[in-house]
């Protein structure tokens, strides 16, 4: 007889696959961690730009801007936002004065902003030449 336990967990998954993919694909995590000054030098853990990915989800699900929440949020998420993301995620990166770290960075560093606006921009919007030999007007 095979005497292996197996141990069942369960996690509501809600939308988090689907709005961390459209965060990756936008590269947010990207050009924040390449705008934003880098961290202290004992900042360990998640980067700047990961960690705005955490809270920009939790903010899309939950329709809750507070920091203070995000990290049992994380906590009770931890399995499918590890999986969604390929990052491991620390018991305490999620911690409101990290995010509140992030915030604060983000509202000091001015350039930085206009800096990931401006390529959160050239990277996201497109612009289609359309054609101009036939034009139509509708006149009611």
């Amino acid at each position: 007889m095979n005497s292996e336990t197996w141990e069942i967990s369960s996690e509501q998954i809600d939308d988090i696959p689907v709005i961390v993919e459209w965060l990756k694909k936008m590269e947010i995590a990207k050009w924040i961690d390449k705008s934003l000054s880098r961290p202290h030098g004992n900042h360990q853990g998640m980067s700047y730009g990961q960690l705005s990915v955490l809270l920009l989800t939790y903010i899309i699900t939950q329709a809750d801007h507070r920091l203070c929440a995000v990290e049992d949020w994380v906590k009770r998420h931890l399995k499918i936002l590890e999986l969604v993301t390929g990052w491991s995620i620390g018991t305490k990166d999620a911690s409101d004065d990290r995010l509140a770290r992030v915030v604060e960075e983000l509202g000091k560093q001015e350039e930085a902003c206009a800096q990931i606006e401006m390529n959160l921009g050239q990277h996201l919007i497109h612009a289609y030449e359309l054609p101009t030999e036939v034009a139509r007007a509708l006149y009611q």
